[in-house]
């Protein structure tokens, strides 16, 4: 089993009040002992259950949701994928630090537009000032 430094509680936003989940960090398959990108990132392999999560289409007309990864400052986004019935996806990521987002989705795109009814926090962000993410300071990278 992994310790809790590889599980990541995802919270319920207000819009999403009544769910919750976790995402479970693993490493994937390789012939060496770490798998990495070619610029020497760490390759995660990210398997995301929810729970408590009402019908899509009680935000404002969504057909799915949708599992996220994105680095703090919400610059960049890669899509974990579609949960399916089960409440349930995975996907890769390959940052050092990152936030997970479910969001709900009327279409599948590059980045989310749905509420954000889920989010947690890698274990790598525990080390990083409360002012210095973007969600504290009011939205001002530069602060």
């Amino acid at each position: 089993m992994r310790p809790a430094m590889y599980r990541i509680p995802l919270d319920a936003t207000v819009a999403g009040r009544g769910a919750s989940g976790a995402a479970t960090l693993s490493r994937p398959t390789s012939p060496f002992s770490m798998p990495v990108t070619r610029d020497g990132h760490i390759v995660y392999d990210v398997a995301v259950a929810v729970q408590g999560l009402p019908s899509p289409d009680a935000f404002n007309g969504a057909t799915s949701y949708v599992a996220w990864a994105t680095v703090p400052d919400l610059s960049l986004a890669v899509s974990l994928g579609r949960l399916g019935s089960d409440g349930t996806t995975h996907g890769q990521v390959a940052w050092n630090k990152f936030i997970v987002l479910v969001t709900a989705e009327r279409t599948a795109g590059a980045r989310w537009t749905g509420p954000i009814l889920l989010k947690g926090s890698s274990p790598s962000t525990w080390m990083q000032r409360f002012q210095a993410h973007v969600t504290g300071n009011a939205g001002n990278p530069d602060f």
